[in-house]
């Protein structure tokens, strides 16, 4: 890990943050807005492969490390969506995964916005009624 000066900063965005000043952004959001963000990470790239990662290894290094460049081997311009480390479980709430998506990637995404699925086709990306698909009958084993 290469920090990028004495001290990382987390802040909530607002317009107090200076835009050069800011390395990465941390999303808390539930599996649909995920899917969606990274539909939108990948809307201008034509590799289907690396865009979007789940990589192994610490929450805080998803969240933070990957997605600012600080970590050695972690692809640039790559989205980490997790975490797979069950030491967040105690703290984050089991409905949210985290995506840590790096500031000049989050601003194409911003680009892309309006062409993307989301705008041209919301009712697919978050669709109002769905279809219900039931699990197939299990047979269960009679208690004696």
């Amino acid at each position: 890990m290469t920090s990028h000066g004495k001290y990382t900063v987390i802040v909530p965005c607002n317009d107090e943050v200076p835009s050069e000043a800011v390395r990465a952004f941390i999303l808390f959001a539930g599996a649909e807005q995920i899917q969606n963000l990274c539909g939108l990470a990948q809307f201008s790239n034509s590799d289907p492969f690396f865009r979007t990662i789940i990589p192994g290894g610490p929450v805080c290094s998803t969240m933070i490390a990957f997605p600012a460049g600080m970590a050695e081997n972690a692809p640039e311009g790559s989205a980490y969506v997790g975490s797979v480390d069950p030491t967040g479980n105690p703290w984050l709430p089991s409905d949210l995964i985290i995506m840590g998506i790096p500031a000049g990637l989050a601003q194409q995404m911003a680009a892309d916005l309006e062409e993307s699925f989301i705008c041209k086709q919301s009712r697919i990306a978050y669709p109002e009624n769905r279809i219900l698909i039931k699990p197939p009958a299990t047979d269960t084993p009679k208690q004696k």
